[in-house]
């Protein structure tokens, strides 16, 4: 099955390694190093001013402008009609 996360982008849910909500990339040094790192690498894609939510997947890092608990009840919704299961996420 495919998530949906803004701007016209759909993702294979199997791929999605995690949905970090905006609240920890704002309070979080490691986190805001990190896609300092993958900006650098050049394997981050979107835009950090719109940012809600950063998706990791198996091959790239995605900045969206969906919130991590919207992007959460799409990709259960999903995962209950047939995909590779559930995906989970945490608030802070």
């Amino acid at each position: 099955m495919y998530l949906h996360i803004g701007h016209d982008t759909m993702l294979e849910i199997q791929n999605i390694i995690a949905i970090i909500n905006k609240n920890l990339m704002d309070h979080s040094p490691e986190l805001r190093q990190m896609i300092s790192r993958y900006r650098s690498e050049g394997i981050l894609e979107g835009d950090l001013k719109d940012a809600k939510s950063l998706i990791v997947t198996k091959d790239r890092v995605i900045l969206s402008s969906i919130s991590a608990a919207t992007l959460h009840k799409r990709a259960n919704r999903s995962g209950s009609q047939g995909g590779a299961g559930s995906v989970w996420y945490t608030e802070m």
